[in-house]
């Protein structure tokens, strides 16, 4: 589906996809390396981002959320597809033309130990993109790095250790303080809480909306975990072998969700009532999830669609399997991509 990219689809926009794709070649072994196929990663996605605004994305590891999240700062160049910000199309830019950009497209990785360098202070560290945009200067540089540890909750005095002598909880603060340090629009966090124990993860959230509210940033969420999605984010986007399946506010999606693998997804939260959890029905998905190489023909989730496999007629899932399905308005911006979508309310 073609959306028109003459006008932003959302008042304030601030960073909107068109119709991305990237496939990744998979050649051969030996010495020529054929190329055989294509590994199917993100297929026509589309979504906006609007001025202090959280779009969660969400879905099952392999998904394509994480290449998503780099071919929205233009990490990794897409196969087709644009990327508009500031009235131009990242992915037509060179690095060269992308430098002055990047002070405002950050990221922040879901591995806080990796994506430290080990040899680095963690002044030098949070330093190292003033240094590079020719921002840092003597003693206000110095002064802005220990602003930017304080104001993520670090010791402004521990600037001289490294990271292995941290928390992981503390080393993803300092991931996120060297995000900052260029006064960012646009915060790209990928997975940045689960490598993190559940008491630190509360921490590092309650720090992400905080700052949210004071420098008025946007920010694109990807986790795989929604009751965090529902805690942090204002809309959310499903994504499973792809494609976005279903898009909405986090209470519509919560409350009416319509696509078969978004109710999956919501059905296996735990509740914290006991008595509730005791006795609700999970939805149960079986099968393993399609290889991006060779995905299934018209709608992708029906090899492991519960609707699919027990309530639909031969004419219907006929549909299912040679067409694949829109994603279509439901009302009120809530968007899924399934011929027989259904509003089910399930916490």
């Amino acid at each position: 589906m073609t959306i028109d990219v003459s006008k932003p689809t959302a008042t304030g926009t601030v960073i909107s996809a068109r119709n991305l794709v990237k496939h990744f070649p998979v050649r051969s072994r030996g010495v020529l390396r054929r190329r055989i196929g294509e590994v199917h990663a993100v297929c026509d996605v589309s979504f906006d981002i609007g001025a202090t605004e959280t779009l969660g994305l969400v879905g099952e590891s392999g998904c394509g959320k994480s290449t998503t999240a780099r071919l929205l700062l233009n990490l990794i160049p897409p196969t087709s597809g644009e990327i508009h910000y500031a009235g131009k199309d990242l992915a037509r830019l060179s690095r060269s033309q992308m430098r002055p950009l990047r002070r405002d497209l950050q990221i922040v990785f879901q591995d806080p130990f990796a994506s430290l360098d080990p040899r680095m202070t963690v002044f030098e560290i949070i330093a190292e993109p003033l240094r590079i945009h020719g921002l840092f200067s003597g003693g206000e540089g110095a002064g802005k790095v220990r602003e930017l540890m304080s104001t993520v909750g670090l010791n402004a005095e521990h600037g001289n250790r490294y990271p292995h002598e941290f928390s992981g909880g503390q080393r993803q603060r300092i991931g996120i303080a060297r995000a900052l340090a260029l006064r960012p629009k646009v915060l790209v966090l990928d997975e940045p809480v689960s490598a993190l124990d559940v008491s630190i993860q509360a921490g590092v959230i309650n720090l992400l909306e905080d700052l949210q509210h004071e420098l008025g940033l946007s920010y694109l969420f990807v986790s795989h975990d929604l009751s965090v999605v529902r805690h942090i984010a204002h809309r959310v986007a499903v994504m499973y072998l792809g494609r976005i399946v279903e898009t909405a506010t986090v209470e519509e999606l919560f409350t009416k969700a319509s696509h078969p693998y978004t109710q999956a997804l919501i059905s296996a939260i735990p509740l914290p009532d006991p008595r509730k959890e005791r006795v609700r029905q999970r939805i149960l998905l079986t099968g393993d999830v399609p290889s991006p190489v060779d995905p299934p023909s018209g709608c992708r989730f029906r090899t492991r669609c519960p609707k699919f496999a027990n309530q639909l007629s031969a004419d219907e899932r006929e549909l299912c399997t040679n067409e694949l399905p829109a994603l279509t308005d439901r009302g009120q911006g809530h968007r899924s991509a399934c011929h027989y979508a259904e509003a089910v309310k399930l916490v």
